[in-house]
């Protein structure tokens, strides 16, 4: 890196530190005009994160980057800490509070007398979501709620443990991907605002399900005959396989318990495992044994997740069109399209038989464009992928996407949480303007190739 660029980098990081830190000034949406400049300020955190990965260079000694990959990485998530954090927090305290007092967090809704007693002991009760509803996380997110509650009631508690597998996600991500490029590439992850933010400041625990299924995907890297890197390479032996097979395959299942989404890749570990792939009988044991400490199947706790599908609809990236011209759907409903999104996830999936490893973005892309309901943190579970697989679209999306948070403003929108055209060209339009300029990049180099 020369001087000047040197000098640029470092305005870029430093820039994008005091954004995120300033988050600190607009955290309150009970505030007029919060929202409007909490998402303000992230677009220009998200702007100063393009800009500052685009002029990491890989020209310094490994050792140099590893000091400021991780010294930018966790910078950020130290000023993000002190932001308020998401009601979800509150949920996850309150799931955690009853199953240690006893209760089955899959029979009782908050709302239920039986729980006087407990919300009168709970500050918070007036402010946990969905109140009439029992639990509708997965019964692997269940038991950490309860092992955080059982040690302590802080939120910052939560955060560190959200953050520690986050930054564990950066430190997996920088072992897939291996050469000198890796630091830079897993910069576009462990820089990312949205990341810092949904688990530093929001306090989401979707960093642990992130961890468990990138630690499932490294260990089918490991596994797979195809792999062409030095380590597996040393490691080509058929015992070394079995054991990464099974290591992939007990990583998939605790993903899979924490978060259903992750069952979304299920096929591509079959199509890398070949006749190893009976191994995966673990994946589904692992999710069965722990709904069984719930009550399964005497209790089909995984049933109530599906409560989540009689909720309204919520920025969405395509089902808008549809219901704008050939689907019409009054009530905003999305029970209808869950279905859609699965047969289409396992339909495009054989399309990869033979490049698991693209394919494992093109599922989760598929999941996350057909999904009606389309928070900002759910953008967190495609990351480490996108910067595995070097699909920067969804890096611009993660900054366009913190848009969502005008919602915290209804003055904005006609009807509450219901997204404007506007708003939606206001997250999109970017990501289509990028992947355009990519595109016209990639045949300029292949034309001059």
């Amino acid at each position: 890196m020369n001087g000047g660029t040197v000098v640029r980098f470092s305005i870029l990081v430093v820039a994008e530190i005091c954004f995120i830190a300033a988050l600190n000034l607009f955290d309150d949406w009970t505030l007029e005009q919060m929202p409007v400049r909490f998402v303000g300020t992230t677009f220009a955190a998200g702007v100063a994160f393009l800009a500052a990965v685009s002029h990491f260079a890989p020209q310094l000694s490994i050792r140099r980057q590893a000091i400021i990959f991780w010294g930018v990485a966790v910078i950020l998530r130290l000023v993000a800490l002190p932001l308020a954090p998401a009601d979800d927090l509150i949920r996850y305290q309150w799931d955690g509070k009853i199953q240690q007092a006893g209760f089955n967090p899959y029979r009782i809704a908050p709302s239920d007398s039986k729980l006087d007693a407990l919300r009168r002991e709970f500050p918070e009760a007036s402010k946990i979501n969905h109140a009439e509803l029992p639990a509708f996380e997965a019964p692997g997110a269940e038991l950490i709620f309860k092992l955080l509650s059982g040690a302590t009631d802080r939120p910052l508690a939560y955060k560190l443990f959200f953050v520690i597998a986050d930054l564990a996600v950066a430190g997996l991500l920088i072992r897939l991907i291996e050469g000198d490029h890796r630091y830079l590439l897993a910069a576009w992850y462990a820089w990312n605002p949205l990341v810092v933010y949904s688990f530093a400041g929001a306090a989401h625990f979707d960093s642990v399900m992130i961890l468990a299924l990138l630690g499932g995907i490294l260990a089918l890297n490991r596994a797979c005959p195809d792999q062409q890197s030095n380590e597996t390479r040393a490691a080509n032996n058929d015992g070394r396989r079995w054991f990464w097979s099974a290591i992939a395959a007990i990583c998939l299942g605790v993903a899979v318990s924490l978060n259903f989404v992750a069952a979304s890749l299920f096929l591509f570990f079959i199509f890398a495992l070949r006749w190893r792939a009976f191994v995966l009988a673990i994946s589904v044991a692992i999710p069965l044994w722990m709904s069984s400490l719930f009550g399964y199947p005497n209790i089909q706790n995984w049933s109530s997740l599906g409560q989540v599908t009689y909720l309204s609809r919520l920025n969405d990236l395509f089902w808008w069109l549809i219901e704008d011209t050939v689907w019409p759907n009054p009530h905003q409903r999305v029970f209808h399209y869950f279905p859609v999104m699965i047969v289409c996830v396992v339909a495009a999936s054989p399309l990869f038989i033979h490049n698991w490893r693209r394919g494992t973005v093109w599922s989760l892309g598929t999941v996350l464009v057909l999904s009606p309901i389309l928070h900002p943190w759910y953008c967190t579970w495609i990351l480490p992928f996108a910067a595995w697989r070097r699909a920067y679209g969804w890096h611009v999306l993660s900054i366009t996407i913190f848009a969502y948070y005008l919602f915290w403003d209804d003055r904005l929108f006609a009807l509450p949480w219901h997204a404007e055209p506007w708003m939606r060209l206001l997250i999109i339009s970017p990501v289509l303007a990028s992947l355009t300029m990519l595109t016209a990049q990639n045949r300029t180099a292949v034309e001059v190739a």
